[in-house]
């Protein structure tokens, strides 16, 4: 009775998702769309076992530890843009070197660091900072360039402010000229 899982394709777009009563409590667009990524993140891990056959046992390509089902929809949550930024907020940039490697205005950047912190349950950049740290330091390298849409972890060690970057198609900003 076992299903062929490799032809199933899962809709993830969780925008569209109105508030909804549960008893008396109201809950907020945001906590719905964490929660339905965080069930979506465990849903992934166990299809994948299943497709594999593997055990429970955290994989050996992990680089320090295992990662959480909440850290990867968390990281699944964030825009490529974001991620570039959570990158250069980690190893110490600042908005205006964030702001030149990105082709953004500063203020842009201001808003970038405030949706990731948000995102992430912290007040600042030194918290962000931290908690990605301790993200990148145990997640799987391709797992990463495959919920950031194709950045790769070390990427902020190789951006140079200047310099043309292969990755930019992924993050640039598309301007139509008129």
């Amino acid at each position: 009775m076992a299903r062929d899982l490799t032809g199933v394709r899962r809709i993830r777009n969780y925008s569209n998702v109105e508030k909804q009563t549960i008893g008396e409590d109201q809950l907020p667009n945001d906590n719905l769309r964490y929660e339905l990524a965080r069930l979506d993140a465990k849903l992934d891990i166990i299809i994948n076992q299943l497709m594999s056959g593997a055990s429970s046992a955290p994989s050996a390509s992990n680089r320090g530890g295992t990662i959480s089902t909440s850290e990867i929809a968390l990281m699944r949550s964030m825009t490529t843009k974001q991620h570039c930024t959570l990158q250069l907020v980690e190893i110490g940039a600042r908005n205006q070197d964030i702001a030149a490697i990105l082709d953004v205005a500063e203020n842009t950047v201001k808003l970038h660091v405030r949706a990731v912190c948000k995102k992430m349950g912290v007040k600042n950049r030194q918290q962000a900072a931290t908690v990605a740290h301790d993200i990148y330091k145990n997640i799987d390298p391709t797992e990463y360039e495959r919920l950031s849409g194709g950045i790769p972890l070390d990427w902020s060690d190789h951006v140079k402010q200047g310099v043309p970057d292969p990755y930019a198609p992924l993050y640039a900003p598309t301007r139509k000229d008129r």
